[in-house]
């Protein structure tokens, strides 16, 4: 990720939640702000890297994301004549054995490029995404895909979402939502169906029917914790 954008941005600010690995060194080598902040979610993680900027406008990444060389290219375009407040980075999956993301497959959109004095992360529990800082403030979309390679292995990618559903949970009862049992009926089957055809995964070949029972899994695993949280307690 790193090296992607080095030539990029004018500052890397990087906030860590307690890495072993040789992150804070890395990051570093790179001329990084390094910072650490206690984990609480992800909505808090990204809320504190955009306070600890430098400069009115800020491009969000996570570890596991690239900027390919097309896409900066734009970026810069957008750093010389930009129009709108902020951008969104549509972002492709790639997995082992792809060269680049599909752009066929449905990208997953938000806003990762923005004027904080128009838009700011949030900073709520298990939000990571931007919120208007003004009311007229706008927005666009870039052509180019931004990379994801989150995939490590299985194991690591249902442990991923194992924990991620655990926020998903705890988020709804937060919000004080109401579902009901019979969510938990089929919503893994309609999950599954919507990623693999109306996304059109099934371009991804096996990896995409795999990525699409881990979605499937991920949603009735939000369900689950959330009837749990309520009747867990035996009589």
């Amino acid at each position: 990720m790193l090296e992607s954008v080095k030539s990029l941005v004018d500052e890397i600010v990087i906030v860590d939640s307690g890495s072993t690995d040789k992150t804070e060194e890395i990051a570093r080598s790179y001329g990084a702000k390094f910072l650490f902040h206690e984990w609480q979610s992800s909505g808090h993680q990204v809320k504190i890297a955009e306070d600890n900027c430098s400069h009115e406008w800020v491009m969000r990444l996570d570890a596991d994301e690239v900027i390919p060389p097309a896409l900066a290219e734009e970026i810069s375009g957008i750093k010389r004549n930009g129009t709108k407040d902020a951008y969104i980075l549509p972002r492709g999956e790639v997995y082992p054995g792809m060269k680049r993301a599909n752009r066929w497959v449905k990208t997953y959109n938000t806003i990762r490029l923005y004027n904080r004095k128009a838009w700011t992360m949030s900073g709520e529990h298990g939000h990571d995404d931007v919120v208007k800082a003004r009311q007229n403030a706008t927005f666009g979309t870039c052509k180019n895909l931004m990379e994801h390679y989150s995939f490590l292995s299985v194991h690591h990618v249902v442990d991923k979402y194992n924990g991620e559903s655990d926020k998903l949970a705890e988020r709804a009862v937060l919000q004080q939502k109401n579902y009901s049992p019979w969510r938990l009926v089929g919503c893994s089957t309609l999950e599954f169906l919507k990623y693999y055809v109306l996304h059109r995964y099934f371009l991804l070949g096996w990896w995409g029917f795999i990525h699409c029972a881990n979605i499937s899994f991920l949603r009735f695993m939000k369900f689950a914790k959330f009837y749990e949280h309520y009747h867990k307690d035996y009589d």
